[in-house]
């Protein structure tokens, strides 16, 4: 996808997906503002997304990811690396259709993401990648992968 002259670009993608590294480079090419969806969060809030999850569920830190992304969608010469689940709400979805999105590591396979994604699991929001079973974790990750394949295919 072409995404020069375009004011505002969102790249999204599957955990263990190079989406802010994809952002770096877009930005730095295009001279654009680099901001991270999630750093966002936190710093408008002053929890941890994994911390917002915890004490407020899931369904809250959507909608504070909803409010970051409504500001920023509002924003040009931008760049935002999303967070894995961001394209999960509908209404971040209708934000996202109406801009340029890059979908990091589309081709990858995910055996590839998986290796990567447990590579960062320290810093994985999800409870299942903290759990000692490999074998376990790597299942829950492909079928979530399986799960989100067709929201990500909805873009370019």
């Amino acid at each position: 996808m072409d995404y020069h002259n375009k004011p505002r670009i969102f790249v999204i993608g599957f955990m263990g997906s190079e989406r802010k590294g994809t952002a770096e480079k877009i930005a730095k090419e295009l001279n654009y503002r680099l901001v991270d969806l999630d750093r966002e969060i936190e710093q408008e809030d002053g929890r941890s997304i994994q911390r917002i999850c915890m004490t407020m569920g899931e369904h809250e830190y959507r909608n504070k990811e909803y409010e970051s992304l409504e500001k920023l969608a509002g924003q040009n010469r931008i760049v935002v690396a999303c967070g894995d689940g961001t394209i999960l709400d509908e209404m971040n979805r209708e934000i996202l259709e109406k801009n340029c999105v890059i979908i990091a590591d589309r081709e990858t396979p995910v055996e590839i993401l998986w290796e990567r994604a447990r590579a960062e699991q320290e810093s994985s929001p999800y409870a299942f990648m903290h759990q000692s079973d490999d074998k376990l974790k790597k299942e829950k990750f492909i079928n979530l992968y399986e799960q989100r394949k067709s929201l990500y295919n909805q873009f370019g």
